[in-house]
């Protein structure tokens, strides 16, 4: 009788042994871990977020300048540092972009600020996540007691040929030139003066100015390569407006993007046959930033 129940035990151990193995793993995909209000000196950092009840569907995949964030379930966030300058972002659901196309032509511009927390969160879009910027006053409300998306890796690398920003200024082309103008004769004199007083302001900086770089941006109306030139066109005039204000010319870098970054990016969708409403819908696009770079 011992030897059959030695027989049977015998039988059934490779059978426990499966149902043990087969046991479904859990995976920690969320910490209970608050924002945080602390940037690096000279960068920025934004949080992105989703609810729990705003758009149905797999993890969202969430992209910085075509760099992978995270993969957002609902009811979590996920923070990153990054640059204090023109930053790219877009989110799509999951396997839904298998050739990668889309984080690298979509996405939405942002200019962030230094030294600062920008906030944003997946909206449903005709049924699609969209990432949309909000304002810290919202964005506390909605992440009170949500957890920090943390089973995936980052692949942002915010210090790739990332200077730490000593201070940013942002001007309206609208402000500083005539319309569809960039000559220093066709600056306005309110831009003028505005550039006078960021002049001094430089000058008061401390020593360790590593660059002043000057960017210009267009709106997409019009033709591609003009409005490339026309923003560094406008870049070259500001430059020239700085160094008359008392700035070192040989710290003064130029860059025009053109109508390659827009601010706001669905004017001629919004407004496809009323070229007031266009023009004013792409005033924040029309645009000249200032960043005075020090050390890494």
């Amino acid at each position: 009788m011992k030897f059959k129940y030695q027989k049977l035990a015998l039988v059934l151990f490779p059978f426990i042994l499966t149902g043990c193995s087969t046991q479904k793993l859990t995976w920690v995909d969320t910490k209970n871990i608050p924002y945080s209000d602390t940037v690096p000196e000279g960068r920025s950092s934004i949080v992105v977020y989703r609810q729990s009840d705003v758009i149905d569907g797999p993890t969202v995949n969430v992209y910085i300048n075509s760099e992978y964030l995270t993969s957002l379930q609902p009811n979590a966030y996920r923070q990153e540092t990054v640059c204090a300058e023109n930053q790219k972002i877009y989110g799509e659901f999951t396997r839904q972009d298998p050739g990668y196309r889309a984080k690298e032509q979509e996405g939405n511009f942002y200019d962030l600020a230094v030294n600062q927390v920008s906030f944003f969160k997946v909206a449903n879009v005709n049924g699609k996540p969209t990432i949309v910027q909000v304002s810290e006053e919202q964005a506390r409300a909605d992440l009170k007691g949500m957890p920090k998306q943390t089973h995936t890796l980052s692949r942002v690398d915010y210090l790739k040929g990332c200077s730490k920003v000593l201070k940013k200024f942002n001007l309206e082309a609208s402000a500083l030139f005539k319309f569809d103008r960039s000559d220093y004769a066709n600056m306005l004199p309110k831009g003028k003066q505005e550039i006078l007083a960021i002049a001094k302001d430089i000058q008061q900086m401390p020593d360790n100015i590593s660059d002043v770089t000057v960017i210009g941006y267009t709106d997409p109306e019009g033709n591609a390569n003009y409005n490339q030139k026309l923003s560094v066109k406008r870049a070259e005039t500001v430059k020239k407006a700085l160094v008359a204000g008392g700035v070192n010319e040989n710290l003064v870098k130029i860059e025009g993007r053109g109508e390659s970054q827009p601010l706001v990016a669905d004017c001629r969708v919004r407004y496809p046959k009323n070229t007031i409403a266009r023009r004013a819908c792409d005033q924040p696009n029309r645009r000249v930033s200032i960043a005075v770079h020090g050390d890494k």
